[in-house]
């Protein structure tokens, strides 16, 4: 009782001097001090299982604390909480793990410095981890089987000033990750550059090369290329990459991987979406090919409500998928 009431007079304190609160914009406590977070709940039905799960719930803390430097906190829970409807058995990890935790060093618009654990600057899906805020509940396995999708390191960024409309990040990490709890590619070294451009004002496009070191010692160098198009109705994008890698045991091997999204906004709040993907890892021999259509309704822009099917060249991974987020 204590702490609940020490909470809801901290919660009282923070609103009496920060501005009103708009769903989706954060708490403003002052330039140095907002408070945000978001959460994610998930029905799948898959191989005639059904399951309903609250996948990430998680807080941040973002703000300026001066001109020059900013900063960004968030702290995540994934797997929160899942029960499997047919038999009832209930699981979850309430722990929560730092997912991002870094500072930005504003020096110009052709140098900048962003240090700490942040999502790897790759590309479009993986700069979009947060589900309410994509078009889709899942994410392609291009964007978590073929690189780290976190960086703990340095990304040196900015616009090339003699490329108008470029912009260039040169990433390293030569040490371990910070908090590896969601880290998906384990590393103590991972270096890179990606070059984006914007064409016109509807289209965009770039690529990336990098090379990483495994905790197993299993080398691996990519090159990757994107491009995107969105008019505000309709959106197109897609993303490919190859990477030959060399493992333990001096074998080497390449994996190819990319798909092709295309998005139709009908109102502002309703939209249906369409992916294809391939992923061919001739290594270890595991092949998929997706087809994905989906529904997005988002009544307001903090809130999302998702259904999509997916189609599996291996039969036993179709599933349907609904999701339900907020951005607070």
């Amino acid at each position: 009782m204590r702490a609940r009431s020490a909470g809801i007079l901290l919660t009282m304190g923070i609103a009496a001097y920060g501005d009103p609160y708009v769903l989706g914009q954060g708490l403003h406590v002052n330039d140095m001090v907002n408070i945000g977070g978001y959460f994610s709940s998930e029905f799948e039905a898959k191989g005639g299982e059904k399951s309903v799960t609250v996948d990430d719930v998680a807080v941040m803390a973002y703000g300026e604390i001066n001109p020059m430097f900013s900063y960004l906190a968030e702290l995540e829970a994934v797997g929160f909480y899942r029960k499997n409807i047919g038999n009832g058995d209930e699981r979850g990890d309430q722990t929560f793990h730092v997912e991002r935790f870094y500072g930005d060093m504003w020096l110009s618009d052709a140098y900048n410095i962003r240090f700490g654990k942040q999502l790897t600057p790759i590309g479009y899906w993986t700069r979009e981890p947060i589900n309410v805020l994509r078009d889709t509940s899942s994410n392609p396995l291009y964007s978590l089987l073929l690189f780290p999708k976190f960086l703990t390191g340095i990304d040196i960024n900015g616009y090339i000033p003699s490329m108008e409309g470029t912009k260039y990040h040169l990433f390293g990490q030569n040490n371990s990750d910070f908090d590896d709890e969601y880290i998906n590619i384990p590393n103590t070294h991972f270096f890179g550059l990606s070059i984006e451009r914007e064409i016109s004002s509807d289209f965009n496009g770039g690529g990336s090369i990098g090379e990483y070191i495994t905790a197993s010692n299993q080398r691996t160098r990519f090159l990757q290329a994107n491009g995107k198009y969105d008019d505000s109705r309709w959106q197109v994008m897609g993303e490919a990459l190859c990477a030959k890698s060399e493992y333990a045991d001096r074998q080497d091997g390449y994996t190819l991987s990319g798909y092709l999204q295309g998005m139709y906004r009908y109102t502002p709040e309703h939209a249906v979406v369409g992916r294809f993907e391939h992923f061919n890892d001739h290594h270890s021999r595991y092949a998929d090919t997706i087809g994905v259509v989906g529904y997005s309704y988002r009544p307001w822009y903090p809130v999302s409500i998702k259904g999509e099917y997916q189609w599996h060249s291996m039969n036993r991974e179709n599933r349907a998928l609904f999701s339900f987020s907020v951005l607070f």
